[in-house]
């Protein structure tokens, strides 16, 4: 008799049976969208966006952001965000203190997210030049 693999908590068994309610999670996810006032000034677009970067640093340090980025297309779907907060609420306050969303540049849109407990980015040394 052929034994299958074990399922990680969080996902579901080769039968189709969901993951257990306590290997899961809400979270909220954030979709960056272009804006109605963009930036054409090439230095003030390159501020705006240093400011953005650094709002996202900060929410990480903070623990309130697990992953951000762009997308690589060109589209008006621009990048996105995992929080790990309880509410779209909470989610919108953060957003709310994003130079890019504050200047119209980026609109985001948020939506509640069920996935595994724990989900993260591994973080790597930073090189030494």
């Amino acid at each position: 008799m052929m034994m299958s693999e074990p399922t990680r908590p969080g996902t579901p068994s080769e039968k189709g049976d969901p993951p257990p309610q306590w290997a899961m999670k809400t979270y909220v996810m954030g979709f960056l969208f272009r804006g109605p006032n963009r930036i054409t000034d090439e230095k003030a677009a390159d501020e705006l966006q240093r400011a953005h970067l650094a709002n996202i640093a900060r929410l990480h340090k903070a623990g309130k952001i697990i992953l951000a980025g762009p997308f690589r297309d060109d589209t008006d779907l621009r990048g996105l965000f995992l929080f790990d907060v309880a509410t779209v609420e909470e989610a919108k306050a953060l957003c709310d203190t994003d130079p890019a969303i504050q200047a119209g540049s980026l609109r985001v849109e948020l939506h509640p997210w069920y996935s595994s407990k724990g989900i993260g980015i591994v973080e790597i040394p930073t090189v030494p030049k």
